[in-house]
């Protein structure tokens, strides 16, 4: 049950001075949090729920071994209905922490005792976070038992539940709600105070617009309809149709092999994670083209994300609509799900770079090393599913496909390789990073772009095309390459995203 109201204190945060800027982050996010009218008034296991949480008491005496907590500290404690303790290998090591947790559990063992972590572990021999007084009941005497309690506490720490996801949870222990409550009602009003502010911020620029315009006249016209298109249009794009499904760190970091997952609402491409490991580039002696010896091994290091289909038109349109990207031509075959093509390097390049700019991530197309992984998809064979071009596998001439030698084919027609990748071999060639190399006598071996010795005046692509030979669709070929302004209907790319492990 709830604490009389004449408790001065909502709760009392225990810290280690060493965690003084957690417990200032903590202490500034319950006092400010916004309590919905619909909750305030709600009877919960911790009582009613009031329309504020302040006030929030943040201790700052210091503690001196060999001397008890001040009367001004016990009187607080007394006055708090609950204990907040920031945990660290710091406060667990605190005599002032401690003692705290002690007092508060002996003088009010009715009233809640709330742990947050914020960094080292719980159980780990040099890097223990609950102090002893957290971990173990105190009995009827103030002592400190060796009997164990179990201690269930949100965890601030990027591995754990994140920053916002721990103070919900520390707001919901204080409520008495779930955490899950809280934090969709944090997150609701997160976005209505941002679009309040995306208001006033896009008054804000018409009206320095306006001002501006009349200061500098017709000579910045160019520059003053390119940032009113970026305040007016594409960054409110950026905001709500990319930003939100962007992957956090934590989720980047749980990423595993075949996993897929796409950073927009809509209209951008799916990404599917490609794992760490190494293969064997080219072609031997007396197979393939000259240009695809020596053969030699390349190993990646770390995994990265490559686009599950090649761009297709509906993913290029978003950035002709909301960027600076050239109109394309479909060549009369429509646009929709079909890979875009009639693009250059250049435009591949301004794409990448709108990408990145919309999600604040890293996105580029792939080196040739990383297009050959990714298409050979752990295998040695001329394409990903053998020796034999077989019959509609892939889209070309003489492939076997309803497409063959007539247009591209819808992404996806065909069946994925064993990394999960969609027309690796065939549809359309795929620019890649690398400047043109006459074969692979001082090649990257760890997959990285070409792009240093070789003539940068024309770039790579690989994979074949609609309107090819089955030979030239195999894993290993290298197109001649072509200027970085060469358009054609049988050209497009795709994707990598670069990822932080």
């Amino acid at each position: 049950m709830s604490e009389p109201v004449s408790l001065k204190y909502r709760a009392f945060i225990s810290y280690s001075h060493a965690d003084t800027d957690w417990a200032k982050w903590l202490h500034r996010g319950i006092e400010t949090f916004h309590i919905d009218k619909d909750l305030a008034g709600r009877e919960t296991a911790t009582g009613v729920i009031p329309p504020t949480l302040r006030p929030i008491f943040r201790d700052r005496d210091d503690f001196t071994a060999g001397h008890t907590l001040t009367e001004q500290t016990l009187a607080a404690l007394d006055a708090s209905a609950a204990l907040i303790v920031i945990c660290s290998s710091s406060s667990a090591k605190s005599l002032y922490v401690n003692e705290e947790i002690r007092s508060f559990k002996l003088r009010h063992p009715d009233r809640s005792v709330i742990p947050l972590i914020v960094a080292d572990k719980p159980g780990d021999s040099e890097l223990e976070c609950f102090a002893p007084a957290l971990k173990f009941k105190v009995d009827a005497k103030g002592r400190i038992t060796k009997k164990r309690v179990e201690v269930l506490a949100a965890d601030a720490r990027d591995e754990g539940d994140g920053k916002d996801l721990a103070q919900a949870k520390i707001i919901a222990g204080l409520l008495g709600l779930s955490s899950d409550e809280v934090f969709r009602r944090a997150e609701r009003e997160r976005r209505t105070a941002l679009r309040r502010k995306r208001r006033v911020q896009a008054l804000f620029g018409v009206l320095a617009l306006a001002i501006l315009a009349g200061a500098v006249g017709w000579m910045n016209q160019a520059y003053l309809q390119e940032r009113w298109r970026w305040f007016s249009t594409i960054r409110p794009y950026m905001l709500s149709e990319f930003r939100p499904h962007v992957l956090t760190a934590q989720a980047e970091r749980a990423l595993k092999p075949k996993d897929a997952f796409r950073e927009c609402a809509k209209d951008c491409p799916e990404m599917v994670v490609v794992p760490a490991g190494k293969f064997v580039m080219g072609s031997p002696p007396g197979q393939g083209r000259d240009n695809e010896r020596p053969q030699h091994e390349v190993t990646f290091a770390k995994s990265f994300a490559v686009s599950k289909f090649e761009v297709t038109f509906d993913d290029w349109d978003a950035c002709v609509a909301y960027g600076d990207c050239p109109h394309a031509s479909d060549s009369g075959w429509g646009h929709g799900q079909r890979p875009v093509i009639n693009v250059a390097w250049d435009d591949a390049q301004r794409y990448v770079a709108w990408l990145s700019k919309m999600a604040g991530k890293t996105y580029r197309l792939l080196s040739e090393g990383e297009w050959e992984y990714a298409a050979r998809a752990s295998t040695q064979t001329a394409y990903s599913w053998g020796n034999e071009i077989g019959k509609r596998n892939a889209n070309c001439n003489n492939c076997g496909s309803k497409w063959d030698y007539r247009q591209t084919a819808p992404v996806g027609s065909f069946a994925a390789n064993a990394f999960g990748l969609y027309d690796m071999h065939g549809n359309v060639g795929e620019w890649v990073e690398d400047c043109v190399s006459s074969d692979y006598n001082g090649a990257p071996a760890d997959g990285s772009a070409w792009t240093v010795g070789a003539n940068c005046n024309g770039r790579i692509y690989r994979d074949g095309s609609w309107n090819l030979a089955p030979n030239l669709l195999r894993s290993a070929i290298r197109a001649g390459g072509s200027p970085a302004e060469y358009r054609n209907i049988d050209l497009g790319f795709r994707v990598v995203r670069t990822l932080t492990q």
